[in-house]
């Protein structure tokens, strides 16, 4: 704890890191790296070979957890879950609280070093968003008189789909910044991406939960 280390899927030179923590990453080693670079880079990082089983365990134990302060609505992934807040859980002092309980809860019934970074949003798209902000630890808040300015200090790769081949396209279009990616119109974002998905977008960057 506290110190660099990979997690790689064998102990070997060739192979290459499959998660790093954030005292590797400081190093410039990435998800990706080949050992023998991490090495290179940071040489005083601990290499662990990858527990699929241990992670199901701690996944299980944290969605237990959360489930204790509130419902889980989705589990989008290993390392992500989704809440829908109703009623008055949607003021914003109370949901602060819950997002507080929820931290605690995790360090006190599943790892006392294990944090989170919680997004509070108008739709799921957004409050993942808002989770990456402030990694590995942060609380971040998106409210709709935000939208869309809060987003403008983004990269277009900070959206959750839109990849190296997806910048290309946008770059292509030249849409090279979140400004101007705000700026286009629902037409255009459905033809900047070549199908209804853009559009879909172009309303859920705007706090609509469709």
């Amino acid at each position: 704890r506290g110190k660099p280390v990979a997690v790689v899927p064998i102990k070997a030179d060739t192979t290459c890191c499959i998660a790093v923590s954030y005292e590797g990453k400081a190093f410039g080693v990435k998800t990706g790296t080949l050992v023998a670079e991490a090495r290179r880079l940071c040489p005083g990082i601990k290499f662990i070979v990858g527990d699929h089983a241990n992670y199901v365990r701690y996944h299980n134990k944290i969605v237990e957890t959360v489930e204790t302060c509130l419902p889980v609505e989705a589990v989008c992934s290993i390392d992500e879950i989704a809440c829908r807040l109703t009623g008055s859980q949607r003021d914003l002092g109370k949901a602060s609280a819950l997002a507080r309980q929820i931290k605690a809860a995790i360090k006190d019934k599943v790892g006392s070093s294990l944090k989170c970074s919680i997004g509070l949003a108008p739709n799921r798209y957004l409050a993942k968003i808002a989770g990456d902000m402030k990694k590995p630890d942060g609380f971040t808040v998106i409210r709709p008189c935000d939208l869309p300015g809060i987003l403008h200090g983004l990269k277009l790769r900070d959206l959750p789909g839109i990849g190296a081949r997806m910048e290309e396209r946008l770059e292509r279009k030249d849409i090279r910044s979140m400004e101007k990616l705000l700026s286009l119109t629902p037409e255009e974002m459905r033809q900047a991406w070549g199908s209804v998905s853009g559009e879909e977008l172009w309303h859920l960057l705007r706090g609509e939960d469709i």
